[in-house]
């Protein structure tokens, strides 16, 4: 049932996208398979609801076509037994109590089961294998206080920082310490734009208090990625503003990340504003070379990989500070060596990974990208550091942020800072302006990949 189940996701990835794919169906499972329908089994109402009315018709095809037979789709709710706990047919017996709370003693476990909503920290991701250096350590160690205290001194906790340093890891990791100490702390793991999707799907159904109630009543500790997304959504930033206060009012931990400070999230209340920075806030920065290297060897130990320390440099140098594209990287050349028998050298790296990296090329750099725009556009760096409005000096400023944004790791406040002491407002509008015209100005197109030619070589 389960090989079946992972080869319809793997065809539903294709046309659905990651966080609805998460979010909705993580917790499917399949219950039996017939000649003419395949019966499903979901943990809410929620769950059906939506699927019903959004995949019912794409399942239907993917089961059908994985089947190589025409079949129906049959989608029901797991069964409750007479204990009041909710049991999960097709697997072995995993207990979820309907009612939980920290102080409560004598309950059962909460159940391993798979990210989503009100979903379990992802095991993977711990303090131990968290690789701590100078760009971390400090957003490290608030993160261990509030694993260890959890509703104490640090509550809220706001995390930011760019893409692919290390935001998610930390936050996993608190609720995995959490867990381990607390086993039946209900941690609720959640992304902004599922915590939206799920207040539409309430509102639409009629059941916003018993969604009110499973975010402000059954959740210990809340954990929240990307809550940048709530910019500019009034209804759903209304919601969660009373999900917030509940939530502290109760002495609940809530735990958010962001890839800017609160003050710089545009469309953002100034109340959810300054709750988010009423507690502590820490900031995550690209790693030096010397963290990079380290972060390879730890998940080559945990591969069951020994990186030649010429490899290691060709990686890290690289992926220009991201760790995520790091062990996306060193993954793909675990697998392709294993699968051709290569062995692990300098030569099978630049031939396996040529698409991914390109160590040879130097780290690009604010400096080097605003020289080059401005030599390209034949203005004066000074021109695109000043405060003149001009329209031949502003659209190259725009650009020199939009290339900023796309090839370092920088956030939109540090990037405003280094173009002239900008704020991260207007640093975002610049961004989004460019972007729009790249997808449909031919001559913005071409001259992007002019400037993008000019900053490879």
């Amino acid at each position: 049932m389960q090989d079946l189940w992972n080869q319809v996701r793997d065809v539903l990835a294709d046309h659905i996208s990651a966080h609805n794919l998460d979010a909705w169906f993580s917790e499917v499972r399949i219950l039996e398979v017939r000649q003419g329908e395949v019966i499903l089994e979901v943990p809410s109402r929620f769950h059906r609801d939506w699927i019903v009315d959004n995949y019912q018709e794409a399942m239907k095809r993917t089961f059908s076509g994985v089947l190589g037979r025409t079949v129906g789709i049959d989608i029901q709710l797991q069964e409750e037994d007479p204990s009041g706990f909710s049991r999960t047919a097709g697997t072995e017996d995993v207990v979820m109590p309907t009612e939980l709370s920290i102080e409560s003693p004598g309950r059962e476990p909460a159940p391993e089961g798979p990210l989503g909503w009100r979903g379990r920290p992802n095991p993977e991701k711990t303090f131990e294998n968290f690789v701590v250096g100078a760009c971390n350590e400090f957003a490290h160690g608030a993160c261990l206080a509030v694993a260890d205290f959890p509703g104490g001194q640090y509550n809220p906790l706001f995390i930011y920082g760019g893409t692919g340093l290390g935001k998610t890891h930390l936050v996993h990791s608190i609720g995995n310490r959490i867990l381990r100490q607390e086993p039946t702390a209900r941690i609720c793991y959640v992304t902004a734009e599922q915590f939206m999707n799920e207040m539409i799907t309430a509102i639409r159904y009629k059941r916003t208090p018993e969604f009110r109630e499973r975010y402000r009543s059954r959740s210990d500790v809340l954990l929240m990625d990307d809550i940048q997304f709530l910019g500019g959504k009034r209804g759903t930033q209304e919601e969660f503003f009373h999900t917030f206060e509940a939530l502290q009012n109760a002495g609940r931990q809530i735990v958010m990340t962001a890839d800017m400070l609160p003050r710089d999230i545009e469309g953002l209340e100034e109340r959810l504003r300054t709750r988010f920075s009423g507690g502590l806030e820490v900031d995550l920065q690209p790693p030096d070379l010397e963290t990079m290297l380290a972060i390879l060897h730890k998940k080559g130990e945990e591969l069951g990989l020994s990186i030649p320390n010429e490899v290691a440099l060709f990686i890290a140098g690289g992926v220009r500070g991201n760790i995520r594209e790091l062990e996306g990287a060193l993954k793909r050349l675990a697998a392709i060596t294993a699968m051709y028998s290569e062995p692990i050298t300098l030569e099978t790296a630049r031939k396996r990974l040529a698409h991914l990296i390109v160590a040879e090329n130097p780290i690009i750099t604010p400096d080097q990208i605003i020289k080059t725009v401005a030599r390209i556009h034949n203005v004066k760096t000074s021109d695109i550091l000043g405060t003149s409005h001009q329209k031949r000096l502003v659209r190259p400023r725009h650009v020199a942020i939009y290339l900023i944004r796309e090839h370092t790791n920088l956030s939109f406040p540090d990037i405003g800072r280094s173009v002239g002491g900008r704020d991260s407002s207007t640093v975002q509008y610049a961004y989004r302006r460019i972007k729009k015209q790249r997808d449909k100005d031919p001559d913005m197109q071409a001259i992007l990949e002019l400037l993008e030619k000019n900053l490879q070589s």
